[in-house]
């Protein structure tokens, strides 16, 4: 396996950790794949900064959600001890006391950073809105879809 495959896996593999951690509700498990400096820019949302932010507000959505998410990578590029993925995000949302799912797909640029441990982890993200006429899924509430982590 050449570096870059070995780079490509290992992106792979923190992607399937936090989708797999947020599937478990387990927010606390989401603070070793961030960087000390994490900070995502959500649509239409205030900024969260640092694992303990996203820590806190990822356990208070999935008290109160059973969320889902997928991400499709469109471009991954690796520079060094950097690297981007860019692609389209898929979030599905269930109230935790019952009702109907609900999905919103969007844009999402996430920027990872390699550690001096050698680990893969995000160091920002940015999401925003697909264009009119190419939303996949039900309209979900701004609130519960930010509260949900991105």
């Amino acid at each position: 396996m050449s570096a870059s495959d070995a780079d490509r896996s290992a992106l792979a593999g923190v992607r399937d950790a936090w989708v797999a951690a947020v599937a478990a509700s387990d927010a606390e498990a989401l603070r070793s794949l961030l960087t000390d400096d994490y900070e995502v820019w959500a649509n239409a949302a205030t900024a969260i900064a640092g694992p303990d932010a996203v820590v806190s507000s990822m356990r208070a959505a999935l008290e109160r959600f059973h969320v889902q998410q997928r991400f499709d990578a469109v471009e991954t590029v690796i520079a060094g001890d950097w690297a981007f993925e860019r692609g389209i995000e898929s979030i599905t949302v269930t109230p935790a006391g019952g009702g109907d799912p609900v999905t919103r797909s969007q844009r999402a640029l996430l920027i990872l950073h390699r550690g001096a441990d050698g680990q893969w982890r995000y160091a920002r993200g940015m999401t925003n809105q697909l264009p009119p006429g190419e939303p996949i899924g039900r309209d979900l509430p701004d609130s519960a879809f930010n509260e949900a982590g991105n």
